[in-house]
């Protein structure tokens, strides 16, 4: 089991929390974002051991780990197997990546420079996949193979995107979240083919997808995409849509199996964990359950190091409009990271787009002037959040014709970057949004 979290380390914030347990969590192993592995012991008891090899990220594949090394760019260099003491390593050879186009709008034509940001390991029952999405590179391992199998290149990845990937028995199933917003899944085979891919035209001809937060692949012919207001379970290798299921999943979602047709599902920054069984030829099920190991005493605290900026108020219900009288939505934002330079908010929909409804905002009480960008959003860009503190955010709608379909309103913390000696410094969204989709109907 994987769990990522955001470190304390300085030098690599990107680093991942890691957690990965052998014989039944006899050993575990944990990592604190500092690039370091530690065996605990069970049950969090044992003196703290340091593992003798640096690691970004660690998985298990049976009796053995399966480790990440990355150099001072967060370029992956390494993928070892080692057993359970960690001194026997053995490096793997990473094969030649195959050029794959995912396409879906992504780029729009203007294809990104690599931006190394490190080597994520995900588990399904077909293998490992380790994943690069700042150089657009992913790998897949087999359960118990010696060298993976195959690799593919795809386009980069933005810093404002979120990447997921699993092995299926036919290639690699490629979650891609662009700009917090915009969601695709892809399936290719490991020879760069395309064997399906959905991005909301399968469900209805005029509603994109959106809000993406997880995926996991089941068996050798379903996986599930988890939204933010429902999950999706989808046929391989084509992806096209057997059945929507009902479901909020409001974050992020790791999930990793748990036994045969069984799986833990895990949020983002919670304690919550859900087991999902998915036996064929049986309804799937979806249930909280107890966590299934005493956490023990913490070995560190894991400390935001950006900032996060999460809702403290806020409702994900339908909302109707009825010309000629104006709604207006509401929310409390906080800022639990660290100060940032700018906020910008963002309201997203065809609704918008099409003007269907006109939008304006308040924030902190005062009026936020909005533009238009890329047909389906305006936006607005203010003063940053310190550190603790919270704003309040309206947002009215004023009915101009009639329509209905997503929308979605995203509170992105922005800092100053820099390229470079001479170059101009820019703003750039830096850490976790605060991001909400509802349906909106207008009559």
């Amino acid at each position: 089991m994987r769990r990522e979290g955001r470190g304390d380390a300085p030098d690599h914030p990107s680093a991942p929390l890691v957690l990965a347990a052998l014989d039944e969590a006899k050993d575990v192993w944990v990592g604190g974002g500092d690039r370091r592995v530690f065996s605990v012991g069970a049950g969090a008891s044992a003196p703290v051991q340091a593992f003798p090899r640096e690691c970004f990220d660690l998985t298990t594949d049976g009796d053995r780990l399966i480790g990440a090394l990355v150099d001072d760019a967060l370029k992956l260099t390494t993928l070892f197997a080692t057993d359970g003491s960690g001194q026997r390593w053995e490096p793997m050879t990473l094969p030649k990546p195959v050029r794959a186009t995912h396409g879906h709008g992504y780029s729009e034509g203007l294809p990104l420079p690599p931006s190394p940001d490190g080597g994520f390991l995900d588990t399904s029952p077909f293998g490992i996949t380790v994943l690069e999405k700042g150089r657009g590179r992913v790998y897949v391992l087999r359960p118990g193979a010696a060298q993976p199998e195959g690799a593919l290149q795809v386009e980069p990845g933005n810093e404002q995107d979120t990447w997921r990937a699993q092995a299926t028995p036919h290639g690699v199933l490629l979650l891609l979240i662009i700009n917090y917003r915009q969601t695709a899944l892809v399936h290719f085979s490991l020879d760069g083919t395309l064997l399906g891919a959905i991005d909301g035209s399968q469900e209805d001809e005029d509603e994109p997808l959106w809000g993406g937060t997880g995926v996991c692949v089941l068996d050798a012919a379903r996986a599930l995409l988890f939204l933010q207001d429902k999950t999706l379970l989808v046929s391989l290798p084509g992806l096209q849509v057997l059945e929507t299921l009902v479901g909020e999943w409001t974050t992020s979602v790791s999930v990793t199996p748990a036994g045969p047709d069984r799986w833990w599902v895990g949020a983002e920054d919670s304690d919550a964990i859900f087991l999902l069984t998915a036996e064929p030829g049986h309804p799937l099920r979806l249930r909280a359950e107890k966590r299934p190991v005493s956490p023990g005493a913490p070995l560190m605290h894991m400390g935001y190091k950006t900032p996060a900026i999460n809702w403290t108020e806020y409702t994900s219900a339908p909302l109707t409009v009825s010309a000629p009288v104006s709604e207006t939505w509401r929310a409390v934002v906080r800022n639990d990271g660290t100060a940032c330079d700018s906020v910008r908010v963002r309201v997203s929909g065809a609704l918008v787009g099409a003007r269907v409804v006109d939008v304006s905002v308040r924030y902190r009480g005062q009026p936020l002037p909005m533009v238009s960008e890329n047909r389906v959003n305006v936006v607005g860009e203010t003063a940053g959040l310190e550190a603790g503190a919270s704003a309040e955010l309206e947002v009215t709608f004023k009915p101009r014709s009639e329509g209905s379909g997503p929308l979605t309103i995203t509170v992105e913390p922005r800092s100053w970057r820099y390229l470079g000696d001479g170059e101009p410094r820019f703003l750039a969204v830096e850490g976790h949004p605060a991001f909400a989709q509802f349906p909106l109907t207008v009559d």
